[in-house]
């Protein structure tokens, strides 16, 4: 968690001092076009949402948010609780190998597959979603 936050930091604040120069240079044009609309806004609790879903590109999102007017400790806040549930997940998973509780190991891994696998297939419509949720807090 602790390399979690200070990679985050560090993202977040190069993006803060070179703007988007930089960020061009980590994140895709297709990606960065993407999230455009966050740039502008400071989107807290989009933000949130877009950190708790598993597999969402989070580097990538952290160099966006620099160019945003969020404060570094809102983002530090919402970057870090945001990743506690699939850091937890992960956690409980090598426990779980490690103590050779293989069956609790499948069972985690396969309920982490599953909400992977909803977040891949829906990805669009919960974008669309999203997006329409923070339109409307405007």
């Amino acid at each position: 968690m602790i390399g979690s936050i200070v990679g985050s930091w560090l993202a977040f604040s190069m993006a803060r001092l070179f703007k988007r120069w930089a960020v061009e240079k980590f994140v895709s044009p297709k990606t960065m076009k993407k999230f455009d609309y966050l740039i502008g806004h400071e989107g807290v609790i989009l933000s949130f949402l877009l950190f708790l879903i598993p597999g969402f590109p989070k580097d990538a999102l952290c160099y966006i948010l620099g160019l945003t007017p969020m404060h570094l400790r809102i983002f530090l806040i919402i970057s870090t609780i945001g990743r506690i549930p699939g850091t937890l997940m992960a956690t409980l998973q090598g426990a779980k190998a490690f103590e050779h509780q293989y069956k609790l190991f499948l069972i985690l891994l396969g309920i982490s597959a599953l909400v992977i696998l909803v977040f891949y297939i829906y990805h669009e419509e919960i974008h669309g979603w999203i997006k329409k949720l923070n339109e409307v807090r405007r």
